[in-house]
């Protein structure tokens, strides 16, 4: 699950990788993907900070 914020109040919207949209926690506007195919990391808030923990877990050699 990731949370992006809400084109309407600025809000939290939980979004879960196998959802297409969802519904902001503050005024219940729908979010919806930019495109079904997108991962989160292309529009999620922490997408850096999950990079980063992606990398570290890399096997190294």
């Amino acid at each position: 699950m990731k949370y992006v914020k809400c084109h309407e109040c600025g809000g939290d919207v939980e979004i879960w990788s196998d959802e297409d949209s969802g519904f902001c926690l503050d005024c219940n506007a729908e979010w919806a993907k930019p495109d079904k195919d997108v991962s989160c990391l292309d529009y999620c808030e922490y997408a850096d900070t999950c990079r980063e923990i992606i990398e570290a877990k890399k096997p190294v050699g």
